[in-house]
């Protein structure tokens, strides 16, 4: 899937509840067992519906992948939006935004399952293949801080660069073993965003 494509999917409304239901059978098989040894018809019987029902809707367990991933996209930057949309102050948004994706990310359940699970699986998902996911990533930082720009909070610059960065930290420190940068303690990093990040944006 496309960045463009991607992110047009964030826009549309949730799917039906029947794919809802095959969507959380999905995604509890894969959590249970990995993608790899998860099957259509597994997928059905756990959705409790026939195998030609879930082919309607999926063609086939790629397309259940790629709808599993789109919609933890979406549930990703709702809970997102709701920890720093009420933060007016856009160096203490980018503070709070960094935490809570670090923490949001350290404790997502299916990702960490799969990279445990299965790594040599889900690692191009999340490297080589994940440029769409990391296109609306940072499409998502970079219009938050446009929102900073028009409102006057925030000096006027390209965010798109500043939001590259963002992103591309966060990804590192969810693929890498612990560096320096605090991952485990939400007031360091909060410390570490001030000190590190902020100044990027703020200048």
């Amino acid at each position: 899937m496309t960045p463009d494509a991607l992110e047009g999917a964030l826009r549309r409304p949730f799917a039906e509840p029947a794919s809802d239901r095959v969507l959380d059978a999905a995604r509890e098989a894969f959590e249970d067992v990995g993608i790899q040894r998860t099957t259509m018809r597994d997928i059905a019987r756990r959705a409790g519906l026939g195998r030609a029902t879930v082919y309607r809707r999926y063609p086939d367990r790629d397309a259940v992948v790629a709808a599993v991933l789109l919609r933890e996209v979406r549930v990703f930057l709702a809970w997102l939006d709701e920890r720093i949309d009420h933060i007016e102050d856009p160096a203490e948004q980018i503070a709070e935004c960094f935490v809570a994706v670090v923490t949001g990310l350290r404790g997502h359940s299916l990702l960490n399952r799969l990279l445990t699970l299965e790594p040599a699986a889900a690692l191009p998902a999340v490297t080589v293949d994940a440029g769409a996911v990391l296109a609306v990533a940072r499409g998502y930082f970079a219009a938050k801080l446009r929102e900073h720009q028009q409102a006057g909070r925030l000096r006027s610059f390209d965010p798109e660069p500043a939001a590259e960065v963002f992103v591309r930290l966060a990804h590192s420190m969810l693929l890498s073993p612990p560096g320096c940068i605090p991952a485990d303690d939400d007031a360091r990093s909060r410390a570490f965003a001030r000190a590190h990040l902020v100044p990027v944006v703020t200048g």
